[in-house]
């Protein structure tokens, strides 16, 4: 990876599953850095009526479960050709989590790092969550990821919508490789 392609910015954007309500959220877009080769930096940007939106009060910044049963951002996080990848969930509260799977769904185990820096604002119309994080080691050492990124938000009603970068399931699913369309 040359200097340039460090700090390349994409702008994507995510897609309502559609077996999921879309409710008061119009769209998703996320802008991804790879600062270098151990750091990435992620701005999700919710439009939408987000006082209908669920989301948590602030609290320290520190590895929490099951973040993703709530409003949470996700990233997955693989190394072409290989089965193994890793989650990122980063709560608007600042809380996060981090997984190492073997394969699809396997073998999830805690992955101790360095907390990632989880910012948000909520205004009326916007949600913004802002996050820069180090890669594992061996993520860090390959020149180009594969990545999935993916958003669940959580009504005040407490219906959730589900969000990605591409679907392939009747249900949502982000933990499928073939989803893990962007590269970094």
């Amino acid at each position: 990876m040359n200097s340039a392609d460090k700090t390349q910015s994409q702008l994507l954007e995510l897609i309502c599953h559609t077996a999921s309500p879309r409710l008061s959220v119009r769209e998703i877009k996320v802008e991804l850095v790879r600062l270098t080769p151990t750091c990435l930096r992620l701005s999700y940007l919710v439009t939408g009526d987000i006082s209908q939106v669920r989301v948590p009060q602030p609290s320290t910044n520190t590895r929490q479960d099951e973040l993703w049963r709530h409003t949470c951002a996700e990233l997955f996080v693989a190394a072409p050709g290989e089965a193994s990848y890793s989650e990122f969930n980063f709560s608007l509260s600042t809380q996060w989590a981090v997984y190492n799977f073997s394969g699809y769904r396997q073998n999830m185990r805690v992955i101790e790092v360095r907390g990632p820096l989880v910012t948000s604002t909520a205004l009326a119309n916007v949600l913004k969550i802002d996050v820069q994080l180090e890669l594992p080691v061996k993520m860090a050492a390959q020149p180009q990821l594969r990545v999935g990124l993916s958003m669940v938000l959580e009504e005040c009603s407490g219906q959730c919508s589900y969000w990605a970068l591409k679907h392939l399931s009747p249900m949502p699913d982000f933990h499928q490789l073939e989803s893990f369309v962007a590269n970094v």
